[in-house]
């Protein structure tokens, strides 16, 4: 059975489903080179529907089922609705959006996740209709029942305790599931109303960053400030209180659960003077502590009920690895699974899956394969990287041996851009579409970002041989199988933080990659052939991309990359193309 999984909002893209496998997954922002392209601003996932049907070798009567990521516009209006007298409490409002005529628009928003939601499904089935899939059974799964599939059928963990969080999606910031022998069974939901995930999106605004996209760079700014010194002003803010979220603001000031400008305006005006006169270090550190000790309080209340198990967990929550640390140490967690496209891109994903074990009778556990790589995008034959070469002009040559060149180059100290193989589904890159680097530099964090247009806090971070990994990171046993994604932080070892500065950061901490050669063989290669040469496990792995773009897809994207970030190799396909200014290539400033 093969079932075509659809997000069309935040993030969209498209999965196909094989028999309960994903076999092609892709983000619409890698070929519209939108970043977080939003299908109902920038346009529907066409061209990513079409590319998982291609790499699948699928035509559109070879699909039995669609699964859009959605909630049916009734059961959704029922929950915002119920929301608004539950939770905001804004009597006043309400009662003038349903009766004033001079209120119009009001009453509009009111009831606009219907018509919201409905519009939505609208055009999805008028771009099906384009492509040959008019016909199909649609199935609506919701979000976080998306991205509670995502995490538990993928995870191969027979018993689980699954979370999803995020900002919110279809009414929700999150919700919790117990998956048992191939079935889910949910716990918890939790209203938007009270989202650590907004929470932490408002900083994020507050900081003068863009909110939804740079959350990344607040996680690694924190390490550089104290929360002690802010936390009497961070914790009147945000809360667990029994067991639940909740943000501690007059409701006067924050009402609604939607990041509006509105929104963040009010958020900023019912804050402290005090709060004002913080260091951005410290607002970071505020937020970043405080939403590390609700979230893991958050999970530990369930995994007290349950005892000693599994957790998996997705969501924009948790992209946040220094949450999953923090959860992954709580002492009934036996283990944790991050699904690696763990914000919206993995809903399509998400919700294939559910509607396949939903239309199968639920699986046996024998039938639920566990996620071996991520490498499930489009992939290049040398024919057609080398016809992008040819367009580009640049010098290239064809090696033979391109693990042990790439290894070589790393040892003499130069910077390598990968392009081989299929692209990662999932925010990280995982040596397909990488740039490589030797990890005792700690002076890389700064040039290399200035090379890429990138203001980051974070150090790049390592790629590290599986079974060199004991040396290197603490606490890790029961945890290999996230790390093999990069969706979690470890303490690193002293003798790491020693012989590889560039990739531990100032909390020494690490958020590895690890790597076997049954996983990527050649890129495994690199990293054996480095470490004959230079003693150690581990290389940098950053994501090959220029700043505020997604990361490369084509061997056209790839060359552009190379190009504007004057890099000084470029290993594609088996050929190893040199930088047309070398010079200006070898700047390290």
């Amino acid at each position: 059975m093969k079932i075509l999984g659809i997000f069309d909002d935040h993030n969209a893209g498209c999965a196909l489903i094989q028999d309960g496998k994903i076999i092609a997954a892709v983000e619409e922002e890698r070929l519209s080179r939108i970043k977080l392209h939003n299908g109902t601003v920038d346009g529907l996932p066409i061209d990513s529907l079409k590319m998982v049907l291609d790499i699948g070798h699928t035509r559109p009567e070879e699909i039995d089922r669609i699964a859009l990521a959605m909630m049916p516009p009734a059961q959704l209006q029922r929950i915002v609705l119920r929301d608004l007298f539950t939770k905001q409490k804004n009597w006043r409002w309400i009662l003038a959006s349903l009766f004033s005529k001079s209120i119009r628009w009001d009453r509009y928003w009111l009831f606009y996740p219907y018509f919201y939601n409905r519009n939505r499904i609208a055009k999805v089935k008028k771009m099906l209709k384009s492509v040959g899939l008019g016909d199909k059974p649609i199935d609506l799964v919701d979000h976080h029942r998306s991205h509670a599939a995502a995490a538990y059928f993928t995870s191969g963990r027979t018993r689980a305790l699954i979370v999803t969080l995020d900002g919110q999606g279809d009414g929700h910031c999150g919700q919790v599931w117990l998956g048992e022998d191939g079935r889910l069974r949910q716990l918890e939901a939790v209203s938007s109303y009270h989202s650590p995930g907004l929470f932490y999106n408002f900083i994020t605004w507050y900081l003068g960053y863009k909110p939804m996209r740079h959350e990344g760079k607040i996680t690694g700014l924190a390490a550089h400030g104290s929360f002690q010194r802010v936390r009497h002003l961070f914790e009147p803010l945000f809360a667990l209180e029994n067991g639940e979220f909740r943000y501690k603001l007059a409701e006067r000031h924050f009402q609604h659960a939607y990041p509006h400008r509105s929104n963040y305006v009010k958020f900023k005006r019912s804050l402290p003077e005090e709060f004002h006169q913080l260091s951005p270090q410290d607002v970071a550190a505020g937020v970043q502590v405080l939403t590390e000790k609700v979230v893991a309080g958050y999970v530990d209340r369930f995994l007290q009920k349950t005892g000693p198990i599994d957790v998996c967990m997705a969501g924009g929550i948790f992209a946040n690895v220094r949450i999953n640390q923090k959860v992954a140490e709580l002492p009934n967690a036996k283990s944790v699974f991050i699904f690696p496209a763990m914000g919206d891109n993995g809903l399509p994903a998400g919700a294939a899956l559910y509607s396949y074990y939903q239309s199968m009778g639920w699986p046996k556990i024998e039938e639920m394969p566990q996620l071996q790589d991520v490498y499930l995008g489009p992939g290049y034959s040398d024919e057609e990287i080398e016809s992008a070469l040819k367009k580009s002009n640049l010098q290239y040559e064809r090696i033979d041996n391109m693990a042990k060149k790439v290894a070589e180059l790393l040892h003499a100290g130069h910077v390598v851009a990968r392009f081989d193989g299929r692209m990662e589904y999932g925010p990280r890159a995982l040596g397909n579409r990488s740039i490589l680097y030797q990890p005792a530099d700690k002076t890389v964090n700064d040039w290399l970002n200035h090379k890429l247009n990138r203001t980051e806090f974070m150090p790049f971070a390592p790629v590290t041989l599986l079974d060199a990994m004991d040396g290197n990171y603490q606490r890790i046993e029961a945890n290999i199988y996230p790390a093999r994604f990069m969706t979690i932080t470890f303490d690193c070892s002293d003798e790491m933080e020693k012989k590889c500065p560039s990739v531990v950061h100032v909390d020494k901490t690490a958020r590895p990659q690890l790597i076997d050669r049954e996983s990527n063989p050649v890129y495994y290669d690199i990293l054996m052939e480095f470490k004959k040469l230079s003693g150690l496990n581990s290389i940098i792995n950053t994501s090959f991309n220029m700043h505020e773009e997604p990361i490369v897809c084509t061997p056209a994207d790839a060359i552009r990359a190379f190009e504007l970030g004057h890099l000084e190799y470029l290993s594609i396909g088996n050929f190893l193309v040199y930088s047309p200014d070398p010079e200006k290539a070898k700047q390290r400033q």
